[in-house]
């Protein structure tokens, strides 16, 4: 840090959401929370700059979820957008085709994952503290959905009760139509009658209408379904799919507008449950593929009660060990991935020595997705769309939808 008498002006916002600024000899000092125009003094903020805000949350600073709710609006839009430009620029790819940044609203969030953590002699649901291993216990968020929040301190209660269940026990909670799907982390123990009478008041007093503790479903009051424009999804417990219902639908959205007009036979890898492979089949045959067995299942159970779709074939299959080859990828022209934050590096080689016409690529990693992107313009493509998108909110994390053609 500087000396007491020292004044730094912060210049720019770094990639994990620090203010940045460098001395007179060239260092760089990194200052939490900060902003530009911020003057700092030996490490703290003396002069606010012009675009600063309330934070929405209570606990902003002490938790790790969040590390700009102190931004204001066109600030924020500005660095979540760079996030992207930056990881691609790294990559000596040009950032012009990034388009402004898809904002999305507070209280949206309808998949969340909290840990188990004992206050005093109650137990309640948190979130891990910025640059700590310990649980911040929470008692509002300004991300999750209205519905998740209401239950935390039920949720709390009743996980406490289970047999297994610790402090430091994962719950992941989706919100769904239906009710609330709360997955808990640990072994399915057979309860006694008077405890699952309990269980089962308890889960439906919090809104929940599916209990699951590890792969055993202890309640499920109602059906619980995943909405989507081609039909709904049921996840399984504690599967994965889109965390925000507005950042799917502008993820589909990009995906569609990719697609090339006359597009002829589509593959869909890392599918999911079928988040794109039901739009998608609206326009073309696809081949979907991924490697959890359930999640296809989820898809066949949503394609045989869908209407309109064209043929839908599914495999699993793990596509970061076994990309679809060249030879493979000959029966399509068009190929649309949303690989898991690591990429899809080997994949992304098979397609690059392709016939492939168009790649549409989702990622939740900008790094990884510059790294992908690298590979297919080495390959013969070009570039031509990335559409940003603030799935994860006030976070550095940005979702992004790039569009590829050869």
């Amino acid at each position: 840090m500087t000396d007491a008498t020292t004044r730094l002006t912060i210049e720019r916002i770094g990639s994990d959401g620090d203010g940045l600024a460098r001395t007179a000899d060239g260092r760089l000092v990194v200052v939490p929370f900060s902003l530009p125009g911020d003057v700092i003094a030996d490490g703290v903020v003396v002069s606010q700059g012009p675009d600063r805000v309330e934070p929405a949350c209570p606990h902003f600073t002490a938790c790790g979820g969040c590390v700009a709710q102190h931004m204001g609006p066109a600030t924020y839009a500005a660095w979540k957008r760079d996030i992207v430009v930056n990881a691609l620029r790294q990559h000596r790819i040009p950032g012009e085709v990034v388009a402004p940044l898809v904002q999305i609203a507070p209280h949206s969030r309808r998949r969340a994952s909290f840990s188990l953590v004992k206050v005093g002699q109650t137990q309640r649901l948190g979130f891990h503290r910025r640059r700590d291993t310990t649980v911040l216990p929470i008692e509002a968020c300004a991300v999750i959905t209205p519905r998740i929040a209401a239950a935390l301190p039920k949720l709390g209660e009743l996980a406490a009760r289970l047999p297994g269940v610790t402090a430091d026990t994962r719950l992941s909670v989706a919100d769904l139509d239906g009710g609330l799907d709360v997955q808990i982390e640990g072994s399915g123990t057979k309860l006694s009658a008077d405890l699952s009478a309990w269980v089962a008041t308890k889960a439906a007093a919090s809104g929940i209408a599916r209990l699951t503790l590890g792969r055993e479903t202890l309640v499920e009051h109602a059906a619980v379904s995943l909405p989507g424009p081609a039909g709904a999804l049921k996840p399984d417990p504690g599967g994965f799919f889109q965390a925000v219902a507005a950042a799917e639908t502008a993820i589909i959205a990009a995906v569609l507008a990719g697609l090339p007009k006359k597009v002829k036979r589509i593959a869909d890898l890392y599918c999911g449950v079928g988040t794109l492979t039901l739009p998608l089949a609206r326009h073309a045959p696809v081949f979907a593929s991924d490697s959890e067995k359930n999640a296809l299942a989820a898809l066949a159970a949503a394609v045989r009660h869908s209407q309109g779709l064209k043929p839908i074939t599914t495999r699993v299959r793990d596509l970061s060990g076994e990309p679809i080859s060249v030879k493979e990828l000959e029966a399509y022209d068009t190929v649309v991935l949303d690989p898991p934050r690591a990429g899809a590096k080997a994949q992304s080689e098979m397609l690059a020595k392709s016939k492939v016409q168009t790649v549409i690529m989702v990622s939740c990693s900008p790094q990884s997705l510059a790294r992908d992107a690298g590979v297919l313009l080495d390959g013969g493509f070009k570039l031509v769309a990335v559409t940003p998108i603030d799935q994860f909110l006030w976070s550095a994390h940005v979702e992004a939808v790039a569009v590829f053609r050869r």
